[in-house]
């Protein structure tokens, strides 16, 4: 099993996992054989990645290995809820956010009841703009971390809503930002853009379901410790933890997926977090969360130094940039006949110099 760009199926490819439509319900079973016709169904619906077969992966156990930090099945469920809740939502009226808390908690509830998961190296890959998704990445990825800080139970909770709410500002803008580098915006539209944390507070700001954690993650995400952020430059000396842990999480998916900056793949965006951990984010914060995420996700075919091109079959937990790769075409070019493993750790020679959409 491989994962296949949806833009690069040639038809006829077998699918080797349920392709499952954002509500939950499946689209397209295991085992279907795919046409044209479906290729173009799936990009109008803006389904990017699929798994289908190959016999080049017959022995690879890729449902053990290729697990994110939550399960597909409650990722789509939370995401559901958070999308059916704030489509309908409008400015100022707050009556059904607090049901968004259901998806917070069906979060939490996921990663708690699986001990490995706070040990696992998680292979994200890019779920597209969709502003829903991002809020149940980082909602994910936050909690993860403060679970491995061993904040309280009910901080965890605020942070969870919080994170879920993050960018409820966005919905109040016009200002194009999916995979727009808002940065490169006129002064006009980049002040507009940067609004949008303080009407996602002044939404929520009298809601009293609502701790002064999660109003404070709406109000001071795009902060940095340096006190190069927005909206009021605060530094590090002024950021509650909670704060920092959101603010690392929240720029990570947003330059994986495109939220107000251009997409990065994987590997970019982990040496973008490690350059700026020092400066922008909380060291320790980055660091852990750099250790939780496969910088080459399973499946990733990369390019080595020696030329060679190999796709990544399992992740090193201790060296999350030195996967083990099964090479598939030598330096020239041509298909590899011997089944050839390589396990970066071992091969210190070796590194990826580039990955092949």
């Amino acid at each position: 099993m491989i994962v296949v760009q949806v833009k690069d199926l040639k038809g006829n490819e077998k699918l080797a996992r349920h392709i499952l439509t954002e509500s939950g319900s499946e689209l397209m079973a295991k085992g279907t054989t795919i046409k044209m016709e479906y290729i173009d169904r799936l990009t109008e619906l803006g389904i990017e990645y699929v798994f289908v077969d190959d016999s080049k992966f017959i022995d690879i156990d890729f449902d053990n290995e290729n697990k994110g930090i939550i399960k597909e099945k409650v990722k789509e469920e939370s995401l559901a809820i958070v999308k059916d809740i704030l489509e309908k939502h409008v400015y100022k009226n707050t009556s059904d956010l607090e049901k968004l808390c259901t998806a917070a908690d069906n979060i939490i509830r996921d990663i708690t009841s699986e001990e490995e998961v706070m040990e696992r190296v998680a292979n994200i890959r890019k779920s597209g703009t969709d502003i829903y998704a991002h809020c149940i990445n980082v909602c994910a990825l936050a909690t993860l971390i403060a679970l491995k800080n061993n904040f309280e139970k009910e901080v965890v909770r605020e942070i969870a809503k919080g994170c879920i709410l993050h960018d409820i500002g966005l919905r109040y803008i016009v200002v194009p930002y999916e995979n727009v580098d808002v940065d490169m915006l006129s002064s006009k539209e980049r002040s507009e853009f940067r609004k949008h944390v303080i009407l996602g507070f002044d939404t929520l700001k009298d809601e009293n379901w609502l701790s002064q954690i999660a109003k404070d993650i709406v109000l001071f995400h795009h902060e940095r410790n340096d006190g190069t952020g927005y909206p009021f430059k605060n530094n590090e000396k002024s950021l509650d933890d909670t704060v920092k842990i959101v603010e690392v999480c929240d720029a990570f998916d947003c330059l994986l997926n495109g939220i107000g900056c251009k997409q990065m793949k994987v590997h970019e965006v982990v040496e973008y977090i490690r350059f700026h951990s020092l400066t922008s984010f909380d060291e320790k914060y980055a660091t852990q969360l750099l250790k939780m995420v496969a910088m080459y996700p399973i499946g990733t075919k990369v390019i080595t130094s020696d030329e060679e091109v190999g796709i990544v079959i399992k992740q090193n937990k201790e060296c999350v940039d030195r996967p083990v790769l099964k090479i598939i075409s030598d330096k020239y070019g041509k298909p590899v006949k011997e089944e050839t493993i390589k396990d970066m750790t071992e091969c210190l020679t070796m590194f990826i110099v580039d990955t092949v959409d």
